[in-house]
């Protein structure tokens, strides 16, 4: 698989860099640390990594992508446990004997080569009872099983019960078991554990944290040299040059860039202002989540990102923009509270007393497109 192919990475030789990363992970997985959490902002390559620590580990894995629920407001037991349902079948086949175990599990019967439960209710089927019987599974074929919960910050909208408790019992119990989760909503992740809640179930566990970020602009431009040399393309130094400067280090769209330019068969500036352009409008639409769910002080995120992007990134220029936009004072509790919430989502971060937008295309379309947030 090139470099430049959009789709997750599998294999070690097609995913660039990351050995540090890479072998922190697989040391996890190895050992059958009970929890890791990965996490990274978007498109920097969390699912890559996993998929490719799983792959060369040859360890079974179960994953769970939380990002079905992405939008959405809140998730129930039952959407839960349809997805694990799906995630199961999907590895199911050539486990025969996992599904053995599984069919003892109360609410759960097999069908041919899957199962499925008989009601998503949790009076009917325990979360614990299905994580129990795969532990068992691994402890007799003498194999640490991974279950992975992708952009499992989506989970802190499960509504009427908590799986917190689950994943503790997990922690302590089923030694045949590694928990990650991965999270590209850093803050809201570590909100959702509540790892360092007294209250949590969680609190005071150790755990593995793995975090991925952009490259660096001298990775970038080796990263596009070699995935273009894999077609035996040679672009121009300033073409390469004026990608890392509008995509930023962000892999993915380096790597759209890079598809976009070879699908072309040319490498050009106008192929990284089409990328940058359809790069903005995805980043758009991610806010426009974010917002939706928040739609009481959406126009007040608006106004923080525009403040930012146009350079006034500190505490205090960021208040007087706001006010100036408002019309009214705003307090600092209210401001502290609102970029918070933009760190927790990794949309913003905080670096020497100043506000950055981490992702260069989402800040190209605050300051092209902001128009349209306020529709």
């Amino acid at each position: 698989m090139p470099l430049f192919d959009p789709r997750p990475k599998t294999r070690r030789e097609d995913l660039y860099d990351r050995d540090r990363e890479l072998e922190a992970l697989q040391r996890a997985i190895a050992a059958c640390q009970p929890l890791v959490v990965l996490v990274g902002p978007r498109r920097c390559g969390k699912t890559s990594l996993l998929q490719v620590a799983l792959s060369s580990s040859s360890v079974p894995s179960i994953v769970i992508d939380c990002r079905v629920f992405e939008g959405r407001t809140s998730v129930r037991y039952a959407d839960l446990l349809r997805v694990l349902e799906n995630s199961i079948n999907e590895v199911a086949k050539p486990f025969a004997k996992l599904l053995d175990f599984l069919k003892r599990v109360k609410g759960i019967r097999v069908l041919g080569t899957g199962i499925e439960f008989e009601s998503y209710s949790p009076r009917r089927v325990s979360l614990s009872d299905v994580l129990k019987a795969v532990n068992d599974w691994g402890e007799e074929e003498g194999k640490c099983v991974v279950i992975a919960f992708d952009e499992a910050q989506e989970l802190s909208k499960l509504r009427g019960t908590s799986i917190l408790p689950v994943v503790a019992h997990a922690y302590d119990y089923l030694r045949n078991l590694c928990l990650i989760f991965t999270g590209s909503m850093v803050g809201m992740l570590y909100r959702f554990l509540k790892l360092d809640n007294p209250s949590s179930p969680l609190y005071g566990r150790s755990f593995v944290r793995i975090e991925l970020g952009p490259f660096t602009k001298e990775e970038s431009r080796d990263f596009l040299h070699r995935g273009f040399q894999e077609y035996g393309l040679e672009p121009p130094s300033d073409v390469i040059e004026y990608a890392v400067e509008k995509l930023g280090g962000i892999p993915g769209w380096l790597t759209l860039f890079g598809y976009t330019a070879v699908t072309r068969g040319r490498v050009d500036r106008a192929i990284v202002d089409e990328v940058l352009d359809i790069a903005s409008s995805i980043a758009l639409e991610e806010l426009k989540h974010f917002l939706e769910l928040r739609y009481q002080a959406a126009k007040r995120y608006v106004a923080i990102l525009k403040a930012i992007a146009q350079g006034f990134n500190t505490w205090s220029k960021i208040k007087r923009f706001l006010e100036i936009e408002e019309g009214a004072r705003i307090s600092d509790s209210d401001l502290y509270l609102l970029l918070k919430n933009l760190i927790d989502a990794s949309i913003i971060r905080k670096t020497n007393n100043e506000y950055i937008i981490h992702d260069p295309a989402l800040k190209y379309a605050i300051l092209k497109k902001g128009s349209i947030l306020a529709k």
